[in-house]
């Protein structure tokens, strides 16, 4: 049996360890996906999880976010921070704390990964507000869950990855992904869209995580989210916050035209994100 096939029994078969979300978040997620929801449910779906509350509490009150006075209700961090990325922080910090109870041979370290993965959430952020795109789903979800499938490799195929993670450093000429379906047969990218399913994530989360290192491959409708996270993960290296085992960097510079933005546009985003780097520490700790 390939790896690929692996994977995919993996994700099928429910006898096996993969972890599972808890019920607040498939709350959320069905909360995200219907158009009838109001914040109070919202609200009201969060709140009954005391540990799910708090830590959304603790990243609200984070410097990130900036705000000039404390938020001590959920109800306050919906109206305050908004709908969208309410959500965005109840699922990214929950699948966080469902993999940190998890032990790996830190092929890759996990907090470096995560770091990666949170700067990549706010350089999508940013590149949502540069091009005033507006997505169904947050652009920063996408750019926080983006690397997960790399999780997956790490704690179910060790073996296997550990040799992908040698063979892209001594050849760094070729990406990490492309040696993933080298050597694999599946790349971290569509590892993580069949995890996502699998949760029941909305399409319009998956399907950018699926493409975003494979854009001519991505349908129309996703392609905009697909590139803004190829982006925000290069600028994300560009920044080196975190390690997230890729050890070729190339500006995607068709990606970059693609969202209708210049090199000096990339560059503002860069040191903005070069001077949020103690922000991300910040909103590391408050997930944990």
């Amino acid at each position: 049996m390939s790896i690929r096939e692996k994977v995919v029994d993996l994700i099928r078969n429910k006898s096996t360890s993969l972890p599972t979300l808890p019920v607040v978040i498939n709350n959320i997620i069905t909360t995200a996906k219907s158009d009838k929801t109001t914040a109070a449910d919202l609200a009201g779906f969060i709140s009954n999880d005391q540990a799910l509350s708090a830590r959304i509490l603790k990243i609200a009150n984070s410097a990130y976010y900036g705000q000039p006075r404390e938020i001590d209700s959920i109800t306050r961090a919906i109206i305050v921070i908004g709908f969208k990325e309410i959500i965005s922080i109840a699922l990214g910090s929950e699948v966080f704390r469902t993999f940190s109870r998890k032990s790996s041979r830190n092929l890759i370290d996990m907090n470096e990964l995560w770091k990666h993965s949170i700067a990549v959430g706010f350089a999508s952020r940013y590149l949502e507000k540069m091009t005033r795109m507006l997505f169904t789903e947050s652009a920063m979800l996408s750019g926080l869950l983006h690397d997960v499938g790399k999780i997956i490799f790490t704690l179910y195929f060790p073996d296997e990855y550990e040799a992908v993670l040698k063979e892209q450093r001594s050849t760094e000429s070729v990406p990490l992904d492309v040696m993933e379906r080298e050597m694999l047969g599946i790349d971290h990218s569509e590892m993580a869209y069949l995890l996502m399913k699998h949760w029941n994530f909305p399409e319009s989360i998956n399907r950018p995580i699926c493409f975003h290192h494979n854009l001519g491959e991505c349908p129309f409708e996703y392609l905009n989210m697909a590139t803004m996270v190829n982006v925000a993960d290069y600028i994300s290296h560009c920044c080196e916050i975190g390690i997230s085992g890729n050890h070729r960097r190339e500006m995607p510079e068709e990606a970059i035209t693609g969202l209708g933005l210049s090199a000096d546009s990339i560059d503002r985003i860069i040191e903005q994100l070069m001077a949020d780097r103690p922000r991300v520490d910040g909103f590391l700790e408050a997930m944990a």
